[in-house]
């Protein structure tokens, strides 16, 4: 499908490109964390980031422009491993450099937690929204949001610890 652009006196392409600058990284990192693959995560970036473009004239109006970006990556996100769930896996591709050993931990770790709760950690402690901004994006009291983060934090520490004690003693046995 193919859009054709017109340039329009107050179009608001100035606030789209400063949206863009500022939301593109982050958006990236959100569907990382989600997806545990960079490629992936700009995909689902770059798709985000058009439809807020096709649809800007609305958005620009939002209070949040951002969040609703978020929800677009997270909702993709969501749709991807639904497939993938339904497909058999591909092989990797092989020219994309190996993640660091912590980045995959950290990225097997959030795969275990559920949907909401890694959405929650994720955009709290990866992206750095407040309890109450991840209340309003996740649509959930802040009690909630609070509970989700308290959880998947008490479901992630002995997990990555894990893997600290395990590079510990294989440093000490290298020495």
């Amino acid at each position: 499908m193919y859009v054709i652009v017109r340039p329009m006196s107050g179009s608001g392409l100035t606030d789209y490109d400063e949206f863009f600058a500022e939301t593109r990284p982050k958006l990236v990192g959100l569907g990382l964390a989600l997806t545990g693959d960079l490629q992936i995560a700009q995909e689902l970036a770059q798709e985000a980031l058009i439809r807020a473009w096709v649809h800007w004239r609305r958005i620009r109006s939002y209070d949040q422009p951002a969040a609703w970006a978020r929800r677009v990556v997270r909702n993709l996100a969501a749709d991807r491993a639904k497939r993938l769930r339904r497909t058999p896996a591909t092989p990797p591709i092989e020219h994309v450099p190996a993640p660091t050993p912590d980045r995959l931990a950290l990225i097997s770790a959030l795969a275990m937690l559920p949907r909401h709760q890694r959405e929650a950690l994720v955009l709290h402690d990866g992206i750095g929204l407040s309890v109450a901004e991840v209340s309003v994006e996740l649509g959930v009291p802040e009690g909630t949001v609070r509970s989700w983060l308290s959880r998947s934090r008490a479901m992630l520490a002995p997990i990555l610890s894990a893997g600290d004690n395990a590079t510990e003693v294989r440093c000490h046995e290298c020495s």
